[in-house]
């Protein structure tokens, strides 16, 4: 009877236990299941993520590439400006520019004159026009005189008072930038400002090297 009985409970026991492990190992199956539609999703988003990043370093490569090839306007510096010592009536000055880029530029139709606001300006002097290498400082050495409103004065004489007065160095220029790709035109106006001795228009303080606002 006992051997029975304990054949009856392990036949129960195996009868019922056998239907669970088959159901759960059914529902644990059925959530591992992957379907067509979800391997196409996922495909799509691997495929966005690598046409995003390929576009993310085609844009920093091309935003790196022109960097390199432009080229950027020259820096101004007022030297000096000085009184004339050969006439001892006109003004002397000295205006350099440093090429910042890599590629060349031409300087043409340069013109400078000083100028004092709501007072007067001297007369307009051109430049030689001139080739610039890269990275290369160039210096333009204008003698330049007020024109002279009065016919019974002799030119050059500034006719002003005693004192001080704030005043600018002004330069205009046509500019060729030539790099690998193009070339490009512009003009610029160059503004120097200086403090000037209204007596003869000399800087106030002697080589001022200040630097100018390229527009």
């Amino acid at each position: 009877m006992k051997k029975e009985e304990a054949t009856t409970k392990k036949t129960e026991a195996k009868e019922a236990g056998a239907p669970t492990k088959k159901t759960e190992a059914k529902e644990a199956g059925a959530t591992l299941t992957v379907t067509y539609k979800d391997i196409q999703n996922k495909r799509k988003l691997k495929v966005g993520l690598y046409v995003f990043l390929a576009a993310f370093v085609l844009a920093g490569l091309l935003a790196l590439i022109l960097t390199l090839i432009k080229v950027r306007d020259p820096q101004f510096m007022l030297d000096d400006v000085s009184l004339d010592p050969i006439s001892g009536s006109k003004v002397l000055v000295k205006l350099s520019s440093t090429n910042p880029s890599s590629s060349s530029l031409s300087y043409s139709d340069m013109s400078l004159y000083v100028q004092i606001e709501e007072i007067f300006e001297t007369e307009r002097v051109f430049l030689q026009s001139t080739v610039q290498k890269p990275h290369e400082r160039t210096t333009w050495t204008g003698v330049v005189a007020r024109n002279n409103v009065n016919n019974d004065r002799p030119d050059g004489t500034f006719q002003m008072r005693d004192g001080v007065e704030n005043g600018n160095v002004i330069a205009e220029v046509k500019i060729k930038k030539k790099s690998l790709m193009f070339s490009q035109k512009s003009r610029l106006r160059v503004t120097c400002p200086v403090l000037l001795n209204l007596k003869d228009l000399t800087a106030v303080v002697s080589r001022p090297m200040s630097t100018c606002q390229v527009l």
